[in-house]
């Protein structure tokens, strides 16, 4: 039974403010409703959603569920009971990336204007701060088969890796769940078996959530570009004579490729994901944008230019994500 006293209890327990509540419940249903799978699907948001959360110490976010379907009643039978519950809590709090560049008064003072733009340290750090951001952001992948240690990232808070088979539910006696599909390279048959692990996802009621009913995303690395291609362009199923039709072709896709997911940087030649093209879990939280900061440091005489970005990369659910070590 939910009771005001109950849910204030809840509410003021926590220590942030929260920066979303996600209705779980309207969310299962806007995945089911706008399901088409092995259909053309044309609504899309981005694979990173940027969360504004510029003056904020702690961002807290908790999914409310909804309740289990209606049950039968007898005429003058009273009404069988249910409740929602809060889901679980992600809590994140922001960490700080730097770099700065010391230039002496005289080297300023001497410096050439022709050589200006291939000595302007303000865009030189620019630059450093947007790799540093997609580096951030497919180290998300790159991390996704085992808990996360790096500081710039974070998990959904139930516990497990973000790609796992073993996500747990809110519901008493219910089974976990799994996003991941057992080792294989990118195929007509494994593309269906990720696309199924995405539509037999659950809420933490019970109820069929189904993700990638419609335009997904498909994330692999250097590698893996022109087998993904081959599979999911092509107008007949690849490397077999019996002129199958390629239905992955009348889906629609949007494929992303990263150095930053490759070995040599971090990730992996093999591994790939699938992610839902409308319900994308990942989120980047910016605590504080790109700051770029030139002052004169009167001791030294030099001039110093300063840049930081505050911000953490992170699910705020599982669902919505497939993944494949790959071979």
């Amino acid at each position: 039974m939910i009771i005001s006293k109950s849910i204030d209890i809840f509410l003021r327990g926590v220590r942030a403010e929260f920066a979303d509540t996600i209705d779980q419940a309207e969310k299962q249903l806007v995945a089911y409703n706008t399901n088409v799978y092995l259909d053309a699907g044309t609504k899309t948001g981005a694979l990173f959603e940027e969360i504004n959360a510029a003056g904020k110490q702690r961002v807290e976010v908790v999914p409310v569920t909804g309740v289990q379907e209606l049950s039968p009643v007898d005429e003058a039978q009273e009404f069988p009971e249910t409740d929602y519950v809060p889901s679980y809590i992600t809590a994140v709090e922001p960490y700080i990336f730097a770099k700065r560049i010391k230039v002496s008064r005289q080297a300023a003072e001497r410096r050439d204007s022709k050589y200006q733009k291939a000595l302007n340290e303000a865009s030189k750090l620019q630059i450093a701060a947007e790799n540093t951001k997609a580096r951030h952001r497919f180290q998300r992948f790159n991390t996704a088969f085992a808990t996360v240690t790096l500081p710039q990232l974070f998990d959904y808070s139930d516990g497990v890796a973000l790609a796992s088979a073993s996500h747990p539910t809110k519901v008493v006696g219910g089974a976990v769940q799994t996003n991941l599909v057992t080792t294989s390279d990118i195929t007509p048959s494994s593309i269906e078996s990720m696309l199924l692990v995405l539509q037999n996802q659950l809420d933490d009621t019970g109820e069929p959530m189904p993700m990638g009913g419609g335009k997904n995303y498909m994330v692999v690395p250097p590698a893996k570009v022109r087998r993904a291609k081959q599979n999911i362009a092509s107008e007949w199923e690849i490397d077999t004579a019996n002129n199958n039709i390629n239905v992955w072709r009348t889906t629609e896709w949007v494929m992303v490729s990263s150095p930053f997911l490759r070995s040599g940087l971090g990730g992996s030649d093999t591994a790939w994901f699938v992610v839902d093209g409308m319900f994308s879990p990942l989120k980047d939280i910016i605590f504080r944008g790109v700051t770029n900061e030139t002052w004169f440091d009167e001791n030294l005489k030099v001039f110093v230019h300063d840049i930081s970005y505050e911000h953490k990369v992170g699910p705020y659910d599982w669902r919505g994500f497939a993944a494949n070590n790959g071979l």
